[in-house]
């Protein structure tokens, strides 16, 4: 079989620059570890819980030690800055001491429960059943929310408990009920086209989110009311879950309110993208970048969405890291190490120098993330 020569050049090219590419990212990798050793020395608590974060995934024990002493603290932003590093940490024994502490401490395991809701992670059902049992239904809200992003959570026995117990208030009823439609229960679409019409907003907010996987009519139009609604929470989830059945009007809603919503419901709203199908959100999140300035709690909250949705975040990185200002850049380097994407991160060894101190360490703990299973311990010259 004949090649022509253009096809023998690029086979040579690719064979030549691959090596060539591998040793720029362990070169890469070092230079992270580097900055993060150095952090470690630093007097602010957060840049050293930061790089504690990238020098823990390669199981370093002064760094994880750092983290357990933080998750007790009386101070519940250092315990809640250790609890989200310890959860997007790739090493086990980040899950151990996770467990170890809210295993004896309520406080943490709320922590804990809260954060999982937005930023899951495998291997956490055990513990969110757990909070389950505790009285306080905010610990309990945000256990059932992150259940409802873990596959065959619906099946657990603690979770039809509470869904069947007589003293399980309406609105975490709803929770739990939304974890098993999550789950597959379809037959529960009535129950929520009904909590739609509850008087407690904390239900008709889940009756909002949950209608969005069942695409009747009869949702769509109840839908329909709920986007009306005076309460936002309950509007925004509703605009969200029309968008994801293929309602035409609602992904130009969305980019209005997040573009010129006031600060909390672009917020919230920049945050729900995160429910839509890939290719929406991506056309979506285009027209923003093309449309409008987006800034602040918006901008970060947008990039947060990014890492849990199914489709190339290219375009993304590019406009979050030419940002002007400094948390969205941090957060897009969070975002390209949460999405473990191994084609960005010549993007992100250029952070490795910036003059402030929280992007290194973003920038550290990316490259780390990506690339920790290529790190043998050497001697540095």
């Amino acid at each position: 079989m004949r090649v022509s020569f253009m096809s023998s050049l690029f086979a040579l090219t690719f064979f030549c620059s691959a090596p060539a590419l591998a040793a720029a990212q362990d070169e890469a990798l070092y230079a992270a570890v580097k900055v993060a050793k150095t952090m470690m020395n630093s007097p602010d608590i957060y840049d050293r819980i930061l790089a504690a974060g990238a020098l823990t995934d390669l199981g370093d024990k002064q760094a994880l030690t750092l983290l357990e002493k933080c998750l007790s603290v009386d101070d519940t932003v250092v315990q809640r800055s250790a609890i989200d590093t310890l959860l997007t940490g790739v090493h086990p024994n980040s899950s151990d001491v996770l467990f170890k502490t809210a295993e004896r401490d309520p406080v943490v395991l709320g922590l804990m429960a809260e954060s999982l809701a937005s930023v899951p992670r495998e291997g956490m059902g055990e513990l969110l059943t757990k909070a389950l049992r505790e009285q306080s239904d905010f610990v309990k809200k945000h256990a059932l929310q992150a259940l409802a992003r873990a596959p065959g959570s619906g099946q657990d026995v603690a979770v039809q408990q509470l869904v069947a117990s007589p003293d399980t208030s309406n609105a975490i009823r709803a929770y739990g009920k939304y974890v098993l439609l999550v789950d597959g229960q379809k037959d529960l679409a009535a129950d929520f086209l009904q909590a739609a019409k509850s008087a407690n907003a904390d239900t008709r907010e889940v009756a909002a989110v949950a209608l969005g996987l069942v695409k009747t009519k009869e949702s769509r139009a109840a839908l329909l009311v709920l986007t009306k609604e005076d309460d936002q929470r309950v509007a925004l989830a509703a605009l969200a879950s029309s968008a994801a059945l293929g309602d035409a009007d609602a992904p130009g809603k969305i980019i209005h309110t997040v573009a010129y919503g006031k600060p909390l419901q672009a917020s919230v709203m920049a945050g729900a993208l995160k429910r839509l199908p890939g290719p929406l959100a991506l056309q979506i999140t285009t027209t923003l970048f093309k449309c409008c300035r987006l800034e602040g709690d918006a901008a970060t909250r947008l990039l947060e969405s990014w890492g849990y949705i199914n489709a190339d975040a290219t375009s993304v990185y590019a406009w979050g890291l030419a940002h002007k200002e400094a948390d969205v850049r941090m957060q897009t380097l969070w975002l390209i190490g949460q999405r473990r994407d191994d084609a960005a991160l010549a993007r992100v060894a250029a952070f490795l120098t910036d003059e402030d101190a929280g992007i290194r360490g973003m920038a550290a703990w990316a490259i780390v993330r990506v690339r920790y299973q290529h790190y043998v311990e050497r001697v540095e010259t």
